[in-house]
């Protein structure tokens, strides 16, 4: 028989937690089990500029087209946007409304101008060919009769199938990570407006796109580069080292600082 060697609390096995605490001392934060080793935390990927021009022109469809264009402009959820209507979209203000995951609020973002130019075409293409039009209907619809609202399996299929045709593994989540990051290097953008954006509980998240650990090892790299041709003397030497025999053992000369 298997035994956990990292086993919960005696408390939290049978019965209420804490069910015999005492009420002078505090209480202790125990989610998960004692001795437990945490799960480091994943950098946020995105998709590089070259590789999302890529992708963007392997799609077929003008509606894939928007979505890909609303998805990187504004930061939001794969959901949050597939659940909009017709009369959600402001091209004017160039304004779309999304429905927030966890309290379902509505909250109009800005997207980009290209979005409600692909949203554009697509919609004209679409109702052409007799997909229903109001400012209740849905904003986004299946390709093929019967007109059915699209739903999250689908366009993730579509995403799949481009991914599938250049050769990469992207998500459409990364397609958030992507905008977040665009937003979150941009040094006249207050870091909270991005928070606002991408509607973030906490600014600890949204502090997640500020450094991206390529741009962080490549700065380093730089940085070890521009010492080592200030001070070539000193230190960052290649291995040359003087060897010295001695009788009964081999001892190094050490060419740099102790």
């Amino acid at each position: 028989m298997a035994v956990n060697p990292f086993p919960l609390d005696r408390s939290r096995r049978a019965g209420r937690a804490n069910a015999h605490h005492n009420p002078m001392e505090p209480f202790r934060a125990e989610r998960a089990g004692r001795y437990r080793p945490g799960i480091p935390g994943r950098a946020p990927r995105r998709i590089p500029d070259e590789q999302f021009n890529e992708l963007f022109g392997g799609l077929k469809y003008n509606r894939d087209r928007a979505l890909l264009a609303f998805w990187v402009s504004t930061g939001a959820r794969a959901e949050e946007l597939l659940g909009a209507c017709q009369g959600d979209t402001d091209p004017g203000e160039q304004l779309i409304a999304a429905t927030r995951k966890g309290a379902r609020a509505v909250q109009r973002v800005p997207a980009s101008p290209d979005a409600f130019v692909w949203l554009r075409l697509y919609q004209e293409e679409a109702w052409r060919a007799g997909a229903p039009r109001g400012r209740a209907q849905p904003l986004w619809f299946t390709l093929r009769r019967p007109w059915r609202p699209l739903a999250y399996h689908a366009a993730r299929a579509m995403f799949i199938r481009a991914n599938e045709l250049l050769g990469w593994d992207w998500t459409i989540h990364d397609l958030r990570h992507t905008a977040a990051w665009r937003m979150a290097q941009d040094p006249e953008m207050p870091i909270t407006d991005v928070q606002w954006i991408l509607a973030h509980a906490h600014l600890s998240t949204t502090q997640l796109y500020t450094i991206y650990p390529q741009e962080t090892i490549n700065g380093h790299r730089a940085f070890i580069a521009r010492r080592r041709a200030a001070r070539p003397s000193e230190e960052y030497r290649t291995p040359t080292d003087e060897w010295t025999e001695f009788p009964g053992q081999l001892r190094a000369t050490p060419t740099g600082p102790a």
